[in-house]
This record gives structure tokens, sequence and C-alpha cells, in this order.
């Protein structure tokens, strides 16, 4: 039986990505794309499948670096296969379970994340308040200053005529 091979428009329009998506997983992912005489990408149907699953594992928080470890695991365990009927069963398993592993890790650190910027966000507005209150202190020495020069006498040569 002979393998189908789609074209980047019909797995963009299967998948419901645009193009330069698919470009772009294939180059941060290092996937190895078959391509015609002209240089035309050619998805087989093991691409297809492949590609669902990144975007599944995208879909659920995962970023490319994430994703590139899941499916260079995906490969080991597949070359150390004794049946590729079994261990892909296995391999499966193993990618579901380390997805699950790093969509953990990525929430806690999303959530490690929105504390730093809480924390950042009360020192910006103790900043912004020390700021305020030098400003108006600055300013209240600036009028009494003012106040004296109007006077005459500076508030100096007082202080050194007594």
């Amino acid at each position: 039986m002979q393998e189908i091979y789609y074209k980047i428009s019909e797995i963009s329009e299967i998948l419901g990505v645009e193009q330069y998506t698919l470009r772009y997983l294939e180059n941060s992912l290092g996937l190895k794309i078959k391509r015609n005489e002209r240089g035309d990408r050619l998805y087989s149907e093991s691409d297809l499948e492949t590609l669902k699953l990144v975007l599944q594992l995208k879909n659920k928080g995962l970023n490319t670096t994430a994703i590139k470890m899941a499916l260079e695991n995906i490969e080991e365990t597949e070359e150390k296969a004794i049946s590729p009927l079994e261990n892909k069963g296995q391999g499966m398993m193993e990618v579901v379970t380390m997805a699950k592993k790093i969509v953990e890790q990525n929430q806690t650190l999303l959530e490690q994340n929105r504390k730093l910027e809480q924390r950042m966000e009360k020192l910006e507005q103790k900043i912004d308040k020390r700021n305020l209150e030098r400003e108006r202190k600055i300013d209240e020495f600036l009028e009494l200053w003012k106040a004296e020069q109007a006077r005459g006498k500076s508030w100096l040569s007082r202080i050194l005529s007594k």
C-alpha cells in the first residue's frame, strides 16, 4: 500500500493552523518532514499524528522546549522497543505522564511568576509613595526658602548674625 502525503496547505487546513505555524514547529522541534524534488514539504500520516500531538501539548500550556523533550522521549522509547505495537502504547503512556509532569511544573512556575509580579507591584507602590513624600518635602522646603527670601533676609544670614 502506498503512503499518502499531504501538502502544507492541506495539513494547515486539517489542523486549523497557519502554514507559518507548521514551518515554525518543524524548525523549532527539529521535525524531519520529507520534501519533493522542488523542496515542497510532504507530510505523511505519521507527521500528521505527530503534529496533532504537538498541538495538543501546546494547548495544554507546554512550550516548544518541553514538547521537543517529549517527542525525543517518544523516539527513544520506540527505539528501545522489543515489539513496536507493545512499545507504542507504553511510549504514549510515558509521553502522557511526562506531559502531565511538565504541565504541573509549568503551572507551578506560572504561580511563582504571579507571586513575584505581585511582590514587584507592592515594591513599586512603596517606591512611588517614598518618591511622592520626598517631592512633597522638597516642595515644602522650597516654599519656606522662598518665603524667607521674600522677607529680605535669608535664614542663613539671620543665623550667622546671632
